[in-house]
C-alpha cells in the first residue's frame, strides 16, 4: 500500500488544473516515491525483514519440535543453525549501529557490504526454513501413513469379524428352521 500511494498521486496529477500545482504535486510524488525506496532499502528495514524471516523459521521449528520428536538429531542441528543465524542477525544489527558514524565517502561501500551480508543471511534463513518445512511435512506424511494403515487394519478386522458373525447367524437361523 505504501508503494501505491506515490503512484496514485502521480496518476492524479494530470487532473490538477493549475500548472504550478501540477508541478508541485509531481515533485511531491517523485520525492515520496524516492523516500519510500530509500526507506525500503535502508539497512534497518532490510534487517527487520530478515528478522521476520528468522522469527517465522523459529515458529516453524517450534511446531516441528512438537511433531518431529522422532528425529532429535535433526532438531538439535536445526536449532544450532537457527542460533547461528540469530547471532549473525545480531552482528548485522551491530554493524548497522556502527554504520551511523561512518563518513559519507565510506558509506556507499559500507552499505553495499552490509546489504550483501543481509542478503546472504536471509538466504540461509530461508533455506533453513525450507528444510524445517520439508522435515515437518515428512513427519506428518509418516503419521498419516501410520493412521491410514491402522484404520485399514481396523476395518479389515471389523469386516472379517462381521462376516463371520453373519455367517454363524445365518447357519443358526437355518438350523432353527
Amino acid at each position: 500500500m505504501d508503494t501505491l500511494l506515490p503512484l496514485l498521486s502521480a496518476a492524479l496529477i494530470p487532473s490538477i488544473p493549475n500548472d504550478e500545482l501540477r508541478y508541485a504535486a509531481l515533485a511531491i510524488a517523485a520525492l515520496s516515491f524516492a523516500g519510500h525506496l530509500l526507506h525500503r532499502t535502508s539497512p534497518k528495514s532490510q534487517i527487520d525483514a530478515l528478522d521476520n524471516v528468522v522469527q517465522n523459521a523459529e515458529g516453524i521449528l517450534d511446531t516441528a519440535t512438537e511433531e518431529c520428536s522422532t528425529d532429535p538429531r535433526f532438531l538439535h542441528m536445526t536449532g544450532l543453525k537457527l542460533m547461528e543465524i540469530k547471532y549473525a542477525v545480531s552482528s548485522l544489527r551491530t554493524r548497522t549501529i556502527d554504520g551511523e558514524h561512518i563518513s559519507w565517502k565510506e558509506y556507499y561501500k559500507y552499505r553495499r557490504g552490509l546489504a550483501r551480508s543481509v542478503k546472504q543471511c536471509r538466504g540461509e534463513a530461508q533455506d533453513l526454513q525450507s528444510s524445517i518445512l520439508i522435515a515437518l511435512e515428512s513427519a506428518r506424511r509418516y503419521k498419516y501413513k501410520e493412521d491410514i494403515n491402522t484404520r485399514k487394519a481396523t476395518l479389515n478386522r471389523m469386516f472379517v469379524n462381521g462376516m463371520r458373525m453373519r455367517f454363524i447367524m445365518s447357519r443358526d437361523e437355518v438350523e432353527q428352521v
